[in-house]
């Protein structure tokens, strides 16, 4: 018999919207703009990670001043220019999404994105459509990797956090699933893993969603 869930709760990039790879091409020439000059890999070693300690993390690294607003400004531009045409869902989400409304389960969305380009996104990919609560970095004090965004968002469903599961893609998510004490699948994307924080270790949303017991294995 399936696992009894609560809520479910997502991360966005990576795990429900490919995201990553866009805007981390978009963020290089924003830095550029400002004579920083980093290489590819840096940044995408910094998944998982929210905006405000990856420009701690690029100034610690390069040794040269960054103007966050202007950066931000700079790189949300680009990214809502690429958003436009829309955004597809990583493979499975449309599927999963589905089946956890069939349910009746309460879903909502823990992102480490600020909120208007978070925003933005969510609504190029439809997710709007069928999540309401969504947490952002700047609802919470502390961000990924403390637990305090899945906190926030069982809070707002009204869920224990023992009772949701937890769909991500990075260490730095899953390990903030794991210390707010949910249930917790990941599924790499950029960067592979072992897992040490996820209880379940997936190839994709519906190998993990069956793994956790969410949904009933193939006949």
């Amino acid at each position: 018999m399936p696992r009894s869930y609560d809520a479910v709760i997502f991360d966005l990039d990576g795990t429900l919207v490919d995201t990553e790879t866009l805007c981390n091409a978009e963020a290089l020439p924003a830095l550029a703009a400002q004579g920083i000059e980093i290489g590819a890999g840096f940044f995408e070693s910094l998944a998982g990670v929210h905006d405000d300690r990856r420009v701690e993390l690029i100034r610690e690294h390069t040794g040269k001043p960054l103007d966050a607003a202007r950066f931000y400004a700079n790189w949300d531009a680009r990214v809502e220019a690429r958003l436009a045409p829309g955004l597809s869902l990583k493979t499975g989400a449309e599927a999963l999404i589905a089946a956890i409304a069939r349910l009746g389960l309460p879903m909502a969305i823990a992102t480490s994105s600020r909120r208007a380009p978070g925003l933005a996104k969510i609504r190029a990919a439809g997710l709007d459509a069928h999540v309401e609560t969504i947490v952002t970095v700047e609802d919470i004090e502390n961000a990924k990797p403390a637990p305090d965004a899945y906190l926030e968002a069982a809070r707002r469903l009204g869920a224990d956090p023992a009772r949701c599961l937890v769909f991500e893609d990075s260490e730095t998510g899953a390990q903030a699933g794991h210390a707010a004490g949910m249930t917790v699948v990941q599924v790499p994307d950029l960067n592979a893993s072992e897992g040490r924080h996820a209880t379940h270790l997936a190839r994709d949303l519906i190998e993990g969603a069956r793994a956790a017991g969410l949904l009933p294995l193939p006949a």
